[in-house]
């Protein structure tokens, strides 16, 4: 069970949120005491394309290898960079919102981008290619 104090307006809601144990896809949610059974419906994630997986970015959001994947699944923000733009370590690249978070995404390594296998409001899965830097 996980609880959580909300605001919405100016007005302000204690809840507590438990999953079903024999179907995860129901949620008992408990609002100022009043209980919601939600029936929770997960987006199907885009399929990645087929290949090997490159090498995943550090936690900080870059590369050191010229391979940019994304971490966790999420979409794209905004692009910073074009093909044969030169890029050096720590320049921002890209923007990927995951989890209600924007994530920049750093080189890790100085070079010229080689392809940028998305744009902006592409959705992404994790492990999924972004970008190339040579």
């Amino acid at each position: 069970m996980k609880k959580f104090k909300i605001t919405i307006g100016d007005k302000n809601y204690e809840i507590t949120a438990e999953r079903d144990t024999a179907d995860p896809s129901l949620l008992s949610l408990t609002v100022d005491g009043k209980i919601h059974n939600v029936q929770i419906e997960e987006e199907e994630a885009p399929k990645s394309s087929p290949g090997p997986r490159p090498a995943a970015p550090s936690r900080h959001g870059s590369s050191a290898s010229g391979s940019i994947v994304a971490q966790i699944p999420g979409t794209v923000l905004a692009v910073n960079v074009s093909v044969r733009d030169s890029v050096n370590v720590g320049d921002k690249l890209m923007v990927l919102e995951a989890m209600k978070m924007e994530n920049v995404i750093t080189a890790g390594a100085s070079g010229s981008v080689q392809a940028v296998h998305v744009t902006v409001s592409d959705k992404v899965v994790a492990g999924q290619l972004m970008m190339e830097i040579a």
